[in-house]
């Protein structure tokens, strides 16, 4: 007689079983904790936080930044652009003196 066979079969139902039976107690668990929650009038919050604002604001000046870059480039195609010197000369020396 085979015992092996008549065992794993016997495991495999019972390994069914406890996992049916584990998945019911998180189940319970889970609508106890959602009672208790709405009882006490907690609920689930989402904070974001400076630096997820900042990207956000970020994100938002990458497409004003796409809009002047296209403004620009029809400006030179026209030629129609004219830099101003003045700024362009103060932004380099800043660089140079590492501000």
């Amino acid at each position: 007689m085979k015992i092996d066979a008549y065992l794993s079969g016997v495991l495999d139902k019972y390994i069914k079983q406890s996992k049916t039976e584990q998945a019911k107690k998180v189940d319970i668990k889970t609508e106890e904790r959602n009672e208790q929650q709405a009882q006490t009038g907690e609920l689930d919050k989402v904070e974001i936080s400076p630096q997820a604002k900042l990207l956000a604001e970020l994100q938002d000046d990458s497409s004003s930044k796409a809009e002047k870059i296209a403004r620009i480039k029809a400006q030179i195609e026209n030629g129609t652009y004219k830099p101003n010197i003045d700024e362009i000369a103060k932004s380099i020396l800043k660089e140079w003196k590492g501000e």
